[in-house]
């Protein structure tokens, strides 16, 4: 069974029983994007964030794996890859932002798509954290220290990888605002059960020997090198 859905709208000020002004809005795209309305003017025209990126990212997936979003946002690559993968994990754990996810996987009818608020971390950050936001997109939140103007806060549960218990993890995106060395921290045995997986994530410090170091090191990559084109992002080898 598949069940599909329209939108329906009201004017603010409507009593819930009055009809005059309510919109019904019918959507038969197969792919529903549910996006920050402040972003309009770039969506309107050059289309989705990072849309060469999603693309290139085709030839990671694999429909008898799994793919990881950590750090969904609102679902670009967790739709976009959705038909190309056995499962989506979409964490993402900043409130408007996992609701709009949410709307963005049920528009699109995505069965295998598995959206979850949480934020994944390390074991010592394992708990109640306070998710920092500094953008009105939802972009660039993070339970980090931050260098910008902080419009708000929200608590939110961080967990890591590892508690989820899965394998057969094929490809991994993480874009997570400078928590990505604690998240791998928390994900050592689903990488090494699925085989090492590969895995492009952002690092907003060109050369960040910590986290390479790690990478290599510790989860048995044999590099790490940057994603050319994309300011930020980096693919792992194995």
């Amino acid at each position: 069974m598949s069940t599909k859905y329209f939108i329906l709208s009201k004017p603010k000020s409507d009593r819930v029983d009055d009809t005059t002004d309510h919109q019904i809005h019918v959507i038969n795209s197969p792919l529903t994007f549910i996006l920050p309305y402040n972003n309009i003017g770039y969506y309107s025209t050059h289309g989705l964030f990072e849309s060469s990126l999603i693309e290139w990212c085709k030839q990671y997936c694999n429909k008898n794996q799994i793919f990881l979003d950590i750090g969904a946002h609102s679902g670009t690559y967790s739709l976009c890859l959705s038909d190309l993968c056995k499962k989506v994990y979409s964490f993402e754990p900043q409130q408007q932002t996992y609701y709009a996810l949410c709307g963005s996987v049920c528009l699109s009818n995505k069965k295998n798509v598995e959206c979850i608020r949480v934020g994944l971390g390390s074991p010592e950050q394992v708990g109640i954290k306070t998710l920092n936001i500094i953008s009105p997109d939802g972009g660039g939140s993070s339970i980090q220290p931050q260098n910008s103007q902080v419009l708000g806060v929200e608590e939110i549960e961080i967990r890591t990888l590892d508690s989820f218990q899965l394998d057969n993890v094929g490809f991994i995106k993480m874009d997570i605002e400078g928590n990505e060395l604690d998240c791998l921290k928390g994900s050592v045995e689903t990488i090494k059960r699925s085989g090492n997986p590969t895995i492009i994530f952002e690092s907003n410090t060109p050369n960040n020997p910590e986290l390479f170091k790690y990478i290599v090191k510790e989860l048995g990559y044999r590099s790490v090198f940057p994603i050319t084109g994309v300011n930020n992002m980096f693919i792992t080898v194995k």
